[in-house]
């Protein structure tokens, strides 16, 4: 077995390792690294969590890291495929900014006609966060039966209507690949996380307004069966986020602008079946966000259920040690 890399190695050690190196800015945003001073890519990862803070004043979430950089090694070990390109059929020139755009699979070659979850992390619209939001999610779901993949869609620079394109897309391609993928078809369902969480939930209002270039799969429908919704940005009028709404949108955009893409206000009768939880000590997003989606969905009579947990703040993922500990499980519950 190949050696993993510890917190005793430097970020340095990991960046240019040949086994990683290629693949790890797919997983593990350069946002998070790249004005790291020289003298602290030298340190230890165990003493980065002390010493250096993300540019949003949060600790380096060295451990993260790690899991992502392990997760490269253990499945070029096994031979086992990292990721699988979204977007193919466009000129050359495109399909070079378009190459980050993957799904990374958590999925068992024996299994047939299996639930799909297609995981689309947060990060505000400014990265993707894979290590805590998307790799242990994803192998938790696995474990219960599904066919997981993980979405890296495009973050800011790129804006609206970007990552909506890439997350629609994702899900004609698994629809379109269900046999090859192991997948139920008629049994996809988005999750997604803080910024990711409304990226999902705006998929379920506006799948069928994404028109894709390549014309590729056009006889295959974008909607999602099903939402998981993980402390989700609902609103961006109400209880906004400003730092998602100023990567995900162009500068200066109207308040009708706004609101043609503030969930609440959009989602219809035809909305899927949806699950939301939200922590009511949430400091990034209010989790009054939830609360708008659960009153919109019960005036729809879509069917629809909403947690909400005392205590787990925001970014949690699994909500281990948290009040939130469980919402998976439960989730898959209700969603099956």
């Amino acid at each position: 077995m190949a050696e993993k890399f510890t917190l005793n190695d430097t970020l340095n050690d990991i960046l240019v390792n040949e086994r990683v190196c290629k693949k790890i800015d797919y997983i593990f945003n350069p946002i998070y690294y790249q004005n790291i001073k020289p003298m602290f890519r030298k340190m230890k990862l165990k003493n980065m969590i002390r010493f250096v803070k993300t540019p949003w004043g949060r600790p380096f979430p060295a451990e993260g890291f790690l899991r992502c950089a392990n997760f490269l090694v253990e499945r070029r070990e096994a031979g086992e495929k990292i990721s699988i390109p979204v977007w193919r059929g466009l000129p050359d020139e495109q399909m070079k900014e378009l190459e980050k755009v993957v799904l990374v699979p958590f999925t068992k070659v024996d299994r047939e006609n299996a639930p799909c979850v297609i995981i689309c992390p947060g990060g505000s619209y400014s990265r993707v966060a894979f290590h805590n939001e998307g790799i242990p999610v994803a192998q938790k779901l696995c474990e219960m039966g599904c066919q997981t993949f993980i979405l890296n869609y495009r973050v800011y620079p790129d804006i609206y209507p970007a990552p909506l394109q890439d997350v629609t897309r994702a899900i004609r391609f698994v629809r379109k690949n269900y046999e090859k993928l192991g997948i139920d078809p008629e049994n996809v369902t988005l999750m997604g996380f803080s910024a990711g969480g409304h990226l999902c939930a705006l998929a379920g209002a506006l799948y069928d307004c994404m028109e894709d270039e390549t014309h590729r799969y056009d006889d295959v429908s974008a909607r999602p069966d099903k939402l998981c919704l993980c402390y989700p940005l609902v609103s961006l009028t109400e209880y906004a986020h400003e730092d998602s709404i100023k990567n995900f949108m162009k500068e200066n955009c109207s308040e009708d602008e706004k609101k043609a893409l503030s969930v609440q206000l959009i989602a219809d009768e035809n909305y899927p079946k949806t699950f939301v939880w939200a922590c009511e000590d949430d400091p990034v997003v209010d989790y009054h966000n939830s609360i708008l989606l659960e009153e919109t969905l019960k005036k729809k009579n879509v069917s629809h259920l909403c947690r909400l947990y005392p205590q787990g703040g925001h970014g949690i993922g699994l909500g281990e040690g948290t009040s939130a500990g469980g919402w998976i499980e439960e989730a898959m519950t209700f969603l099956k």
